[in-house]
């Protein structure tokens, strides 16, 4: 399975770095002989110097050969008409281009196809995607990912020395809880771990737990937080991001919104954009603003202007002033997701991650609906539509040769919720949550396709 990216910035190295971990034959085309130089240093991979408007270095990195090419460069244009090349050069490649402008994707963001691309991902519309998904399950913490077709939620939770997982084996945990779910990975040392139910826990693993929507209560309560679903938003910065986001949210809701914008012609275009907001035309480092419009009674402050460090920094100092809850946006320097996960910031965003998911979903075929990264890119957990065609149908879990390479961790079978035992048969229409390392995604993606 061979793969082109075409630009070695964020989004694609973070893209080769997973398909490497797949190990992908992968090929990384780069403009910049600088930035091409440090990527084969760190990567396992071949780069190709030059552009991908050059028919000729597309033919020497051989897209005629690849199942994909992903063109992720800083310019639309570019991704445009990589695409149309590799089409032209060959129609069976799987083409996928990052495009911002709205001018090729439509006023609402939604990727069509243009000059015979066959998926378009627009990094800003994926980022807040992400963000509304965070408000609207009311679960503002990193350790949460939920699914675009299920109501079951993955919790990432930190197992202490008090905590009820701690030297307990797989099998004896749900009874614990006293709840229903599924162990999907564990996460210990650095390294990832497919867990069986012979599996113990220790203290110190993180474990990847996937549970009914209506459990939320007795999970979080394990990691130390309740569920929170915002009356009164803030926002600061009146970027694409944030227009994306307002969209999101249902019209009448707008008028508990107030957006923070510095420029006076941003925010008079946001103003006119979305008349039930309010808008406030201010520098949000000026250190009277959160007084004087009184956003200690706000129940949760997004900050996702284009600077990642004043994101950070809003977000966090929102907390000491008793907003309840912070998201802060990561663009340009994804060193800081950590960082700022240890500054009191309830959820941090990357428009990379988000960004890499959904081409990542594009990549593994129209049989999956939705991918997510776990652990820095250890393991993935998507979901699989089932059809009548799918070689498991009709069998048992228990039936399926999984050969301890990934766990099914949740069914969604016509709209109800189901957290699976090794009886429960697979039917057409099914769509599974299954969670897999890296190295383990081409057999297991193969097995359920």
């Amino acid at each position: 399975m061979k793969v082109v990216i075409l630009g070695a910035g964020k989004r694609g190295t973070l893209l080769a770095r997973h398909l490497i971990q797949e190990k992908r034959d992968v090929v990384i085309i780069e403009s910049d002989p600088k930035r091409a130089s440090e990527i084969q240093s760190k990567l396992d991979c071949m780069v190709v110097i030059g552009s991908g408007t050059d028919v000729e270095k597309l033919r020497e990195a051989e897209v005629h050969k690849a199942s994909s090419f992903v063109a992720v460069t800083d310019s639309d244009e570019v991704n445009l008409v990589a695409c149309g090349l590799v089409e032209n050069i060959e129609t069976r490649v799987n083409t996928i281009a990052a495009i911002r402008n709205l001018t090729y994707t439509g006023k609402e963001g939604v990727p069509t196809t243009v000059l015979g691309i066959n998926y378009i991902v627009n990094p800003e519309a994926e980022a807040a995607k992400s963000i509304f998904n965070i408000i609207d399950r009311g679960v503002f913490h990193d350790v949460v990912i939920t699914f675009n077709n299920s109501n079951l939620v993955l919790y990432n939770l930190y197992v202490d020395t008090k905590s009820v997982f701690a030297k307990q084996n797989v099998a004896n945990c749900r009874n614990a809880l006293k709840t229903e779910f599924v162990i999907a990975a564990i996460h210990r040392d650095g390294e990832g771990i497919v867990p069986s139910g012979n599996t113990v826990i220790y203290p110190g693993d993180t474990i990847s737990v996937v549970a009914f929507d209506s459990d939320k209560e007795t999970l979080l309560t394990l990691i130390g937080q309740k569920k929170l679903k915002p009356k009164r938003i803030i926002i600061v910065g009146g970027s694409k991001i944030a227009r994306f986001l307002l969209k999101s949210f249902p019209i009448p809701f707008h008028k508990n919104i107030t957006l923070v914008e510095q420029n006076s012609e941003v925010a008079e275009t946001f103003a006119t954009l979305f008349p039930q907001i309010l808008v406030v035309q201010s520098d949000i480092t000026d250190e009277t603003i959160f007084e004087d419009e009184r956003f200690s009674s706000y129940d949760l402050l997004i900050s996702v202007t284009d600077n990642d460090e004043l994101n950070i920094i809003t977000a966090s100092y929102a907390k000491q002033v008793r907003v309840p809850r912070s998201i802060a946006l990561i663009k340009n320097n994804n060193n800081y997701v950590r960082l700022a996960s240890h500054m009191g910031i309830n959820s941090v965003i990357s428009v990379s991650e988000a960004t890499v998911d959904s081409l990542l979903k594009y990549m593994r075929g129209s049989h999956v609906s939705s991918v997510h990264s776990l652990f820095g890119g250890a393991f993935e957990i998507f979901e699989f539509i089932i059809t009548s065609e799918t070689g498991i149908v009709g069998k048992k879990i228990k039936e399926i040769n999984m050969k301890n390479r990934g766990v099914i961790a949740g069914i969604t079978s016509k709209t109800v919720n189901i957290i699976p035992t090794g009886d429960y048969t697979i039917l057409p229409d099914d769509i599974l949550i299954v969670c897999a390392g890296r190295e383990h995604l081409e057999y297991i993606n193969k097995l359920f396709s």
